[in-house]
């Protein structure tokens, strides 16, 4: 006798599987040929159960770029964390470790990110959140308001050295990502100071 889900029981879905199944996915079709009812099916949930955890497509590439950048910003946050640049540079070598099987994943997303102009606009919200918390970063190594103009144009141009660093990485470099982040956020200070 086979056992039956009841009707309307949310499934057991895990929100990463899923994600790194999408990636695949889109590694081997491309984004624009894969739909969120190919992801359901190949990730084992209803279609239902996919749409409860993600609004569309691009929400599944940017997910781990913002599960990194929360925890960033928990190390951000903690009192023993520098302020400014420098602070940001160490917690970045804390926080961006990309385990060796994760890695190709991730250049798949950072590749879409940075070949689609649909998928970067539905990551403005996160990134704006993200500017946000830079910009905070930045105010208490200069004693600024976090509101300041010089606060929240130096978070901005950081937000912007990080995303961008980053879908470089994905088509240019052999080198671990947080060589090479760390690399443009140290051109990014010199510029700044």
């Amino acid at each position: 006798m086979s056992e039956h889900r009841r009707p309307g029981r949310p499934q057991i879905a895990d929100p990463d599987q899923i994600a790194r199944i999408a990636a695949t996915l889109f590694a081997e079709r491309g984004y624009a040929a894969v739909s969120m009812d190919d992801i359901a099916e190949r990730s084992g949930v209803s279609r239902r159960t996919l749409f409860r955890h993600f609004e569309n497509k691009a929400d599944l590439v940017w997910r781990d770029f913002f599960a990194t950048y929360r925890r960033l910003a928990e190390l951000l946050a903690d009192p023993a964390t520098p302020p400014g640049m420098a602070g940001l540079r160490a917690a970045m070598r804390d926080t961006l470790e990309v385990p060796g099987e994760e890695e190709e994943i991730t250049r798949v997303r950072l590749r879409i990110i940075g070949a689609s102009s649909e998928v970067f606009a539905a990551g403005i919200g996160g990134l704006g959140d993200m500017t946000e918390g830079l910009s905070r970063q930045v105010a208490k190594a200069e004693h600024l308001d976090e509101d300041s103009l010089e606060a929240r144009t130096a978070g901005q141009a950081i937000t912007g050295c990080i995303v961008a660093s980053a879908v470089w990485w994905a088509s240019h470099s052999d080198e671990p990502i947080v060589e090479v982040i760390d690399r443009a956020l140290a051109s990014l200070e010199r510029g700044i100071a």
